[in-house]
């Protein structure tokens, strides 16, 4: 999640939104130490103002997504990686939107968040539920960022993973070469 969760902030800072995050436009390397996010088709610059477009995965949509809201941002990825989140914790998705036709209307409406219920603290530590609960939040102004996410207690213990450095990443790409 921490090496998702980077590829997002870098991706925000750059006003890129990809709009289509989801587990098939996630590359993992056989070691499973670097993880890359791919898939640009439908990614946009957050600097253009554009008319709401139907687009991504119905799954992996944010709630502001399903409600046709025309102003969205980087905060459909943070949606996104949450709804991922809970597919590498429990092996399966969480729910599926086709339903959202029906309940819309009652997106807007505050009900008992049943999330710990489904990720109990022997499958999620508490410091893991808070990123994922902060991941998941319907309204968007109380999501979390890629950046705040990061800032969680859940990754102060990031460095001391064995993760590729930033000269080994840079040394595994290929050489440019130059034209004559």
């Amino acid at each position: 999640m921490w090496q998702l969760l980077m590829g997002a902030k870098k991706m925000h800072e750059c006003y890129i939104v990809h709009r289509d995050i989801k587990p098939e436009n996630i590359l993992v390397a056989d070691d499973h130490t670097v993880v890359k996010i791919c898939d640009f088709g439908l990614a946009m610059s957050m600097s253009a103002q554009r008319q709401y477009e139907p687009t991504g995965t119905l799954w992996y949509k944010a709630p502001e997504m399903l409600l046709e809201k025309p102003d969205y941002d980087g905060l459909l990825e943070t949606w996104s990686l949450g709804y991922v989140m809970t597919e590498l914790i429990n092996g399966r998705a969480l729910f599926h939107w086709p339903f959202a036709t029906e309940v819309r209307p009652e997106l807007d409406v505050q009900r008992h968040n049943l999330l710990r219920e489904l990720f109990p603290e022997e499958m999620l530590s508490k410091e893991g539920f808070e990123v994922l609960n902060g991941l998941l939040m319907c309204n968007p102004g109380k999501r979390l960022t890629a950046a705040t996410a990061l800032k969680k207690s859940w990754f102060s213990k990031i460095d001391a993973l064995a993760l590729p450095k930033k000269e080994v990443m840079a040394s595994a790409l290929p050489k440019r070469r130059r034209l004559l």
